[in-house]
């Protein structure tokens, strides 16, 4: 039996590791150049944590909510387990770059009721500042401890943390994640991965979002691993500086979302860094935090298969902080990766993790639905989230439905999907359909067919959403390049315009009312990366998506123009 089987918190497992491998690393950090790392061990780890908590005792923290703003690296770890050794409650959050950032921070700051700040002493007067709260600010953990100060540990029944999420008006809410249902989900995830104790993972997820900080940076504290990492943004200016991560430290796992898949698809490897590339050893790497694609999973198997990678490393999951990670994943016995279902090929995101079970309902009757009907996802086990934090009635529509014949509680995800062989296929977001003349249109389907049929948006991401502005639903795409493409400024606009048009009319019967083509930034997303179309749509109808800045055309057409725009 390993140790996560049969712990009570994610302490549990550091306590025992501290104690029975000190010296072990437990992360490396990796800066700005290959050779610039941070090496912290389990001992290490244990007793900065726990000499950090007493200074956030002594502050009168426990039970208080703390936010934890934090450049990619070694603090954020400590921070984040000195809470927990303190009792207090974290709140992990992304860096703000600008008034924009700050706004949702308040915002975050507002409704958790937080009273301090947990950051590093360079960042504490823009911090201040930007928030314009009073708040206490604890900026300087000790460096070093020589043993750790005797605490009370919290029991599984005490909040681990707070995972914020962007609501679908744009007001954040946070998700209460208790110690229990954290080390339930870490259960859940090792059962799909079957990794090791011991086991070594690399990657870049930001870590404080729910895939970087429970998949990533807490996964191997449960099964006493090393886990190498970099800064999101080291990831995006190189793509394959993740791979050679991989292939340097021997790393049997990692995970990543699919637009990291496509990007390392994109980037160009000549023949002697695929000869360099050596990714052998790689065993699992989780794909999720949105939707998979067929196409990219094939090309970046067939492109890295002469690096080693082996058919099925990659294994598409789902998963949502409601569920305080992971839903499903893992393979099933009829070893289907994907689904043709009304011409769109899903992906299987597996069965439910061990433990937990996944239904699919009728949003409207509540009826339980067969095998291969869509419907909303349902989600029930000990993962599930203990509710929104001060948000009652969000937290009882969400996290306290029953079905039709009475069975519950469930977790709504607000997503859709359906269930073949046992497996989980995702159709996309409830909130995100497009619905014109009674026909349920989803996003990422007209999304698909202009990327697949005009070769000038390779490299671009392209959101389709739907205004409303008093009359009928109207269908706008934002197209957004790379600021390196500078290729794009020099497009021709109008027949692009005339050509998408032309693609979702035929592909789909879709007139597209509007086109928006920005530089990389226009686009509003989630710290995650995940794209806002709820928030695209308001900024099209303000005005405020067409910044000046980042603006490269935008066409703004009547149905009628458009009818002649399409017109054969």
């Amino acid at each position: 039996m390993m140790v996560l089987d049969r712990a009570a918190t994610i302490l549990d497992c550091l306590d025992h590791y501290a104690a029975t491998q000190p010296e072990a690393p437990a992360y490396t950090f990796i800066g700005h150049k290959d050779e610039d790392r941070q090496v912290l061990s389990y001992g290490e780890l244990q007793r900065r944590a726990c000499a950090y908590a007493a200074v956030l005792k002594q502050a009168g923290l426990a039970q208080r909510n703390v936010l934890l703003l934090f450049p990619t690296g070694l603090d954020f770890v400590i921070a984040f387990f000195a809470c927990a050794y303190a009792q207090a409650v974290p709140i992990p959050a992304n860096l703000a770059r600008n008034s924009h950032h700050y706004t949702r921070l308040g915002q975050i700051v507002k409704n958790a009721g937080a009273v301090a700040v947990l950051t590093v002493a360079e960042l504490r007067a823009s911090v201040a500042e930007g928030l314009a709260a009073d708040l206490a600010f604890h900026c300087e953990p000790p460096a070093s401890a020589s043993a750790s100060p005797v605490l009370e540990r919290p029991g599984p029944e005490q909040l681990a943390f707070i995972q914020y999420t962007s609501g679908s008006t744009g007001v954040p809410k946070g998700v209460m994640i208790r110690h229990g249902q954290l080390i339930a989900n870490e259960r859940a995830i090792q059962s799909v991965s079957r990794l090791d104790e011991g086991f070594v993972g690399a990657g870049w997820l930001p870590q404080f979002h729910d895939m970087g900080l429970i998949g990533a940076l807490l996964q191997p504290i449960a099964l006493g691993g090393h886990y190498l990492f970099m800064a999101p943004m080291h990831f995006l200016q190189r793509p394959l500086r993740w791979l050679s991560l991989l292939s340097q430290s021997r790393a049997v796992a990692t995970a990543a979302p699919n637009f990291a898949l496509a990007l390392c698809v994109q980037a160009e490897m000549d023949e002697r860094s695929a000869a360099q590339l050596d990714l052998s050893a790689l065993r699992i790497l989780f794909c999720g935090a949105e939707p998979v694609s067929a196409t990219v999973l094939e090309q970046f198997e067939a492109k890295f298969a002469r690096c080693g990678l082996r058919p099925g490393t990659v294994v598409p999951c789902y998963g949502l902080a409601e569920a305080t990670l992971i839903v499903s994943g893992g393979t099933t016995t009829d070893g289907l990766r994907s689904l043709d279902v009304e011409g769109k090929a899903l992906v299987s995101c597996g069965p439910a993790v061990r433990d937990h079970r996944v239904a699919i309902v009728d949003p409207e009757s509540r009826a339980v639905l067969a095998d291969g009907q869509t419907g909303e996802v349902w989600f029930a086990g000990p993962s599930v989230a203990a509710g929104y934090w001060a948000n009652a009635e969000a937290s009882a529509a969400t996290f306290a439905a029953t079905t039709a014949c009475g069975q519950g509680p469930w977790m709504r995800t607000g997503d859709l999907g359906l269930l073949h062989g046992g497996a989980l296929y995702i159709a996309g977001r409830i909130k995100e359909l497009i619905i014109l003349r009674g026909r349920n249109l989803h996003p990422h389907d007209l999304e698909a067919s202009l990327r697949e049929a005009l070769p000038a948006l390779a490299k671009a991401a392209v959101a389709v959403f739907a205004v409303e502005d008093g009359g009928p639903s109207r269908v706008v795409a934002c197209i957004e390049f790379p600021r390196r493409d500078r290729a794009a400024a020099g497009l021709d606009f109008p027949r692009l315009c005339r050509e998408a048009r032309a693609v979702l009319m035929s592909a789909h019967e879709v007139r597209l009312e509007g086109i928006v083509f920005l530089y990389q930034g226009g686009i509003p997303r989630t710290s995650s990366g995940k794209v806002q179309r709820h928030l695209c749509a308001a900024r099209y109808l303000d005005g405020s998506l067409e910044d000046h800045r980042l603006l490269l055309h935008s066409t703004r057409l009547s149905v009628p123009s458009c009818l002649e725009a399409i017109a054969p």
